[in-house]
């Protein structure tokens, strides 16, 4: 049982404990006293101020028009900037090396040419650039447009379609296809390895030498045509005289020219006069003997004919030479025998 008093408690500033009891027990409900009329409030005074409709409007269109005010200042003055800074872009533009590095572009030096700037990507350019010194392209170089240059030196030129009005080699040129719609002037010497064809006239104003074969389809016309050799796989008219040229072949005298006889000859390997001067005790038998200059390739025809004094003769042949023979016996005195050779 507890033994604190409910006085010891209110004493000691706790709680007093409440007591219960059973419904039994439980008190009787006190009566109720009547309750006070109670007093209706004051009415307060409004403090707040409510606007109309036409104020708000009113003052939210001024706050418009200032926005509106502010942010045409901002543009403006965001355009002064960028236009300044265009400008400024203009006069001088200024990378960062982590910029460049970023580009993957190169800034070392090459060889004693100072530092370069090498682009590595592929670059775009929308305007004209303009270079103060020069350019060194270490690749190829593309032009999908006009290029045009005061002065321009190539050590190695491929182009697929170039108009040149003036165009100055100083050294060899290698060409593929070489079309000339105007004049061609060469004032050194001219090699052509390959096949030359000329639609229309071509006029050799000196010397044409040739080191190979010619092969003409139409008509040869020639004023004076030279040539060490001359091959016609057809018929070769000549409407002129036949003119042989070349040094004389060598010439001796043979046993039946008798004592102080003598022989000489006048023109070259195909035709020409062979002079015999008989000496005393002259018979029949070998006059001269003739030795080619240069030796035919085959068996050449050689035909004799007696010029003046009649004499009975006939000659032997071979690739180096012909010798003249005597039928019977001659008188003393001069002969000649004119001479025409032909392979």
């Amino acid at each position: 049982m507890d033994t604190n008093k409910p006085e010891d408690a209110q004493q000691s500033g706790a709680p007093a404990p409440e007591v219960l009891h059973t419904q039994d027990e439980a008190p009787a409900p006190s009566p109720s006293t009547p309750s006070e009329p109670s007093k209706s409030p004051k009415p307060r005074l409004r403090t707040t101020y409510r606007p109309s409709h036409k104020a708000t409007f009113i003052g939210l269109a001024v706050v418009a028009g200032v926005l509106a005010i502010n942010g045409a200042v901002i543009t403006w003055l965001m355009n002064a900037q960028q236009n300044a800074a265009a400008e400024t872009a203009k006069e001088s533009v200024t990378l960062s090396a982590k910029t460049l590095n970023s580009l993957g572009v190169s800034r070392n030096p090459v060889g004693n040419l100072g530092t370069e700037l090498t682009i590595g990507p592929q670059t775009t350019f929308n305007n004209k650039v303009t270079m103060g010194s020069d350019l060194t392209i270490g690749g190829k170089l593309q032009l999908k447009g006009d290029f045009s240059a005061n002065s321009a030196s190539f050590a190695n030129l491929k182009a697929g379609e170039t108009a040149l009005e003036k165009l100055t080699v100083n050294g060899d040129v290698t060409a593929t296809t070489l079309n000339l719609r105007k004049d061609l002037n060469v004032v050194g010497n001219v090699k052509i390895q390959g096949s030359v064809t000329m639609a229309q006239l071509l006029t050799i104003n000196n010397n044409l030498n040739v080191a190979g074969n010619v092969s003409i389809g139409g008509t040869l016309s020639a004023r004076n045509f030279q040539a060490n050799s001359l091959t016609s796989g057809s018929t070769l008219t000549i409407g002129g005289h036949i003119i042989t040229r070349g040094s004389a072949p060598a010439v001796g005298p043979g046993g039946a020219v008798g004592n102080n006889g003598t022989v000489s000859i006048s023109g070259n390997d195909a035709s020409g006069t062979v002079a015999v001067n008989a000496g005393t005790g002259a018979g029949n038998g070998l006059l001269a003997q003739v030795a080619f200059r240069s030796q035919y390739g085959t068996m050449p025809h050689v035909l004799i004919t007696p010029v003046g004094r009649y004499a009975d003769v006939y000659v032997t042949r071979s690739i180096g030479g012909f010798n003249i023979y005597s039928s019977s016996a001659m008188s003393s005195g001069g002969y000649a025998f004119d001479y025409i050779v032909m392979q």
